[in-house]
C-alpha cells in the first residue's frame, strides 16, 4: 500500500485529478479524518469540499505504475498540511 497528501484547490483540480486516477489498475482510496471514500469517485471527492488536506492510498505492489500516477497528480499533492490554509 502506497500513501500520499493531497489537496484540491478548484474544481479544475477535482476534473484534472479524477482523468488521472480513472484508469490507475487498483483500488484507490481518500480519506479525510474518519471518513474513507472511493478515490476514483467524483461524486465522493466532491463530497470532501475543496482545500482540505486528504490522504490517497492505493492498494497496489506495483512501484512503477505508482509512480505513472504521483507523475500525472503531481499538481495536486502536498508534503504537508501547509496548503489547508490557503
Amino acid at each position: 500500500m502506497e500513501s500520499v497528501k493531497v489537496v484540491f484547490n478548484s474544481m479544475e483540480e477535482c476534473e484534472r485529478y479524477i482523468r488521472a486516477v480513472e484508469n490507475f489498475p487498483s483500488n484507490i482510496d481518500l480519506q479525510c479524518g474518519s471518513r474513507i471514500i472511493d478515490g476514483k469517485s467524483v461524486l465522493g471527492l466532491l463530497g470532501f469540499g475543496l482545500r482540505k488536506v486528504l490522504e490517497l492510498r492505493t492498494h497496489t505492489e506495483d512501484t512503477e505504475a505508482w509512480e505513472k500516477l504521483l507523475e500525472k497528480i503531481e499538481f495536486c499533492t502536498c508534503e504537508d498540511e501547509i496548503k489547508m490554509a490557503i
